[in-house]
Order: C-alpha cells, then structure tokens, then sequence
C-alpha cells in the first residue's frame, strides 16, 4: 500500500519542499496538502489541496479512517520574529490553536506519526561554557513571540500520547531546490539570504553583539538537509512505538551576519553591495547555533550542504 501523508503549510517555503521531498523518496505515495494560502502554481507538490485555515476552519480526518494516514508533517505556521512582537495575538492564535486543534483531530483519528516544525528560537540563548551551540536539554527560554508560540506546542505534544511525535527545531533554514525549481515566497520577505540576493543593499541590525565582529551568529541549514531530517524521523518512527523526542536540525556550524552578507556579495553581487547597520532587532539573540548530537547519534543525520552551497543555490 502507498503511504499517506498530510503536509499543513504545503505551499509555504519548507513544506513546499517536503512535498517535493517525499514524492522523490515515496514516488507512489498521496499527499493531502494543507493550507490557508491557495498557489496555483505548486498545485503539482501534492495529491489534493485544502484551502483552511487550521486556527479557524473546520480540519475534518474521518475521510481518512478506511485509508489510514502514515503521517502529518505540520508546518503551517507565522515565522517571522519581527512581526510577531508587533502583532502577538495573531501569532499566538494562529501559530498555538491551528496545531491544538490539528493535533485533536489526529489523536481522534488514530494518525500514528506526528513531526512538528518547531525552531532554534525556543531556547532563547545560553551563557554556560557551551555557549552558541545548544542542545535539547537546555531549557526553552524564548525571547520571541514566535518562540514561545513554538514553545508551547512543543509542551502539549510533550505530553501527548497515543501517537508517535517529533519534533524538529530548525535552525536557520535557507537556499532551495534548483531541481524542483521552488522558491522561498515570504511576503513580506524576512529571511536573510534571499533578501541579500534580491537586494543590493544589505542591513545588519546590531553590530554590538558579543561576537566576534559584533553581529549576531547563525547556523544556516539548507531547506533540502531539513527535509531529509524530517525523512529519516519518519523512518524511525514508522519503525518503533512510543517515540516522542525533540531534536535540533542544523550544521554545529555558526556564522555571523556579517560574514554571511560579506559571502552574499563576493558570490552573488560582485562586491557591489551597500551594507548597513541598524539598531538590534526586539526578539533576536546574539548566537542560535545548533548541537547535532542527538540527530546525529538518533536520526544518523549530518547536514550535506555548506553556506557556500546555500548561497549558490539562490543565483
């Protein structure tokens, strides 16, 4: 029998992505893509489309009780840090009560296998001898709005039982798939790479941070490394009973701002860029830089792809 997927966030940035990602590792296998934002143009990703929005619309899996489903891959979500501290409500609403609802409807309709997109941004930051690379048993001390809706998703599927769960913190997600010819489509656009490359004009919030050169630093995981992950967390869980495990997705390896628009102009602009520096951003940390650890040890996952190819692969 095929597997069954649902994708919530289908047409977003990393659950597009997925889509494409679990066509190629399952060629026979039928996607239910979920969304709140109808894009015509990735209607190929997946099997059947609903257009709902989780926090609000009816999310009904008793269709799917003859035809079991194998997994949901949540990803529907608000991400943006900075616009998440001017409009909290929103970010809570969506972010926390679309997951609630979408894990009840699981849990009553037996789906055995939950992976939630959760991010490096619930840890907050650290200042022990480990500083900047964090692992899953430093305790979530979220800065954002947007960490803390994560946060508090991560606490109820914590204690959730009947199915299996995992839950991915992501580090910086970045670059994209060539071959499928997807796109990040954040609009507004907040993520830092592609606002380099579609910009000559780079800005830089802080230069005061307690680094190295003053900016803050990031490990930036490729889209296509983070979708792997979720992948060989499938595998596993479809293998074993009782699994409920949080794990950080990202490369051990940080990088500041700094160099990361400093590459962007050398790769992508010749090194005609315009860089400026503002005042730090609410909500941001000096460092987010992942253990690996446990997916390595857990998942036998290393990131494949470096920042090089990340950024090469947005020319």
């Amino acid at each position: 029998m095929s597997k069954r997927f649902i994708v919530t966030g289908c047409n977003g940035y990393i659950g597009s992505h997925m889509c494409y990602e679990l066509k190629k590792a399952y060629p026979d296998c039928w996607i239910h893509g979920v969304d709140k934002v109808e894009k015509q143009h990735l209607g190929h990703l997946y099997d059947i489309f609903s257009h709902t929005d989780l926090a609000v619309d009816p999310f009904d899996l008793s269709p799917f009780k003859r035809e079991p489903i194998d997994a949901i891959f949540h990803f529907a979500a608000y991400t943006s840090v900075e616009e998440g501290e001017m409009r909290p409500f929103e970010y809570y609403f969506n972010n926390f009560v679309g997951a609630m609802r979408l894990i009840e409807e699981a849990l009553s309709y037996g789906v055995p296998n939950f992976i939630f997109s959760s991010t490096a941004a619930v840890y907050g930051e650290r200042k022990d001898s480990l500083f900047g690379h964090l692992n899953e048993d430093q305790p979530m001390n979220p800065h954002s709005v947007y960490g803390k809706t994560k946060q508090m998703v991560e606490e109820v599927l914590s204690q959730t039982y009947g199915m299996n769960v995992t839950c991915l913190r992501y580090f910086n997600a970045c670059g994209r798939n060539v071959e499928a010819g997807l796109f990040e489509e954040h609009d507004p656009e907040t993520h830092l790479i592609p606002l380099l490359v579609k910009n000559k004009k780079a800005i830089i919030y802080g230069d005061d941070w307690p680094t190295k050169d003053g900016t803050c630093i990031r490990d930036y995981v490729h889209v296509i490394d983070i979708c792997r992950a979720h992948l060989l967390a499938y595998e596993n869980m479809s293998k074993n009973a009782g699994v409920n495990i949080t794990i950080n997705i990202g490369t051990g390896k940080g990088h500041s701002v700094k160099e990361v628009v400093d590459k962007v102009n050398e790769i992508i602009h010749n090194g005609t860029m315009e860089i400026v520096t503002q005042s730090r951003r609410e909500g941001d940390v000096a460092y987010l830089v992942a253990s690996t650890d446990l997916a390595n040890m857990y998942l036998n996952f290393r990131a494949e792809y470096s920042l090089d190819d990340i950024i090469e692969s947005m020319k």
